[in-house]
């Protein structure tokens, strides 16, 4: 499950010729699974809120925290929670290093409409990695027509980033502005009650056998 961790569009399977979702987004990443406590509880809130009602919440939602403290698992459990009350809906979770791949081989191989129409026709756009846009000015530009794309058409963005959006180096003004509008959601390193949560519930879900 893990292999999908970059890719790019996913449906239900319910979708005509969609992708089956388990495909693309971790199965170990879902809100019935991510232990919630002071560190997390607002963007676990947030998360929540954006999948039962996208693009009327928060537009966008800004997760941002430092490797390992859960905003991956957040996007993934946002996408699944979305497909579960919206079946036949499009979802697309890629990393902005992966968007940029793709809009440089769109460009390369001409393209650039089919790309556009991949992720501008989303009812639901995951952006993880966000901080990687860093100095690439083309891609900014069409990640900048992309977010507006789907802002005009009310559909929901969410970013997740290891800084603040103001402290993304090399971006344009106008993408921050943007990061800003909505929601921003800090995760911070957990307490050491909430770390034994965590270990112990991976306990459990690997069968370990391991002391207090």
């Amino acid at each position: 499950a893990r292999a999908g961790l970059d890719v790019l569009v996913l449906e239900s399977s319910a979708s005509a010729g969609g992708m089956s979702a388990s495909r693309t987004l971790s199965d170990d990443y879902r809100f019935e699974n991510f232990v919630v406590g002071p560190a997390n509880r607002l963007a676990n809130a947030a998360a929540k809120a954006v999948a039962e009602k996208p693009g009327r919440t928060y537009h966008p939602l800004f997760v941002h925290a430092a490797s390992g403290l859960g905003k991956t698992h957040l996007l993934h459990a946002i996408g699944w929670d979305a497909l579960k009350r919206r079946p036949r809906s499009k979802v697309v979770y890629i990393s902005a290093e992966r968007f940029a791949n793709e809009y440089i081989e769109a460009i390369q191989k001409n393209h650039l409409v089919s790309f556009r129409k991949k992720v501008r026709q989303a009812a639901m756009l995951l952006i993880d990695d966000v901080q990687c846009l860093t100095g690439k000015e083309g891609m900014q530009e069409e990640f900048f027509h992309t977010f507006n794309s789907l802002t005009d058409r009310h559909k929901q963005i969410v970013l997740a980033s290891d800084r603040p959006a103001t402290e993304i180096r090399e971006i344009e003004d106008r993408l921050v502005s943007r990061f800003q509008w909505g929601m921003t959601a800090e995760i911070v390193a957990p307490t050491l009650e909430t770390r034994i949560a965590i270990l112990r519930r991976k306990r459990t879900e690997r069968g370990a056998e391991v002391p207090d």
